[in-house]
């Protein structure tokens, strides 16, 4: 009987690499493929766009509606299945100062995301405006209220260091 010289892998040693692989491939997936990056954008890009919709909506109740859009305090808030929204210039506040009312940052949903409201900017006395995201700097939706009646509100996303 003559033995055959053995030429290749074993069984046994085949799926010990393919599971050796299969543990490395899942522990370094997500830092070259950087999900979990991608993911922080993607709520971001969700926050603005709520934003967007909210500010369409409440812009044209306060249209329907005929709130003033004189820059001042008196009569700007319109009511909504949520409550009395204020408004500046026809668009949401950034943060309710109004009172009871509610301004963007208390419209948006954020539960469930870590996501972060950043203090309000009040440097520009005429609008303000207010972060929202995983970090002040390099990953935030940013809204500023309306200027005047016709500079309307606007919506930034950064997310260069997400």
């Amino acid at each position: 009987m003559k033995h055959r010289k053995q030429v290749g892998f074993t069984l046994i040693e085949l799926v010990i690499v393919i599971t050796i692989l299969g543990i490395v491939t899942v522990t370094a997936a997500p830092k070259f493929l950087n999900i979990s990056s991608d993911a922080r954008v993607a709520v971001l890009n969700g926050i603005a766009g709520s934003i967007k919709t909210i500010n369409t909506i409440v812009n044209t109740k306060a249209i329907i509606q005929a709130v003033p859009d004189t820059g001042d305090d008196k009569n700007r808030t319109i009511a909504t299945n949520l409550g009395s929204v204020d408004t500046w210039y026809k668009y949401p506040e950034s943060v309710a100062e109004n009172g009871k009312g509610l301004g963007i940052a208390e419209l948006i949903e954020l539960e469930g995301h870590n996501i972060n409201i950043f203090n309000e900017d009040k440097s520009n006395a005429q609008c303000y405006s207010i972060k929202m995201g995983y970090n002040e700097t390099t990953c935030y939706v940013k809204y500023t209220e309306a200027c005047s009646t016709t500079v309307p509100a606007k919506v930034e996303t950064v997310s260069s260091q997400c």
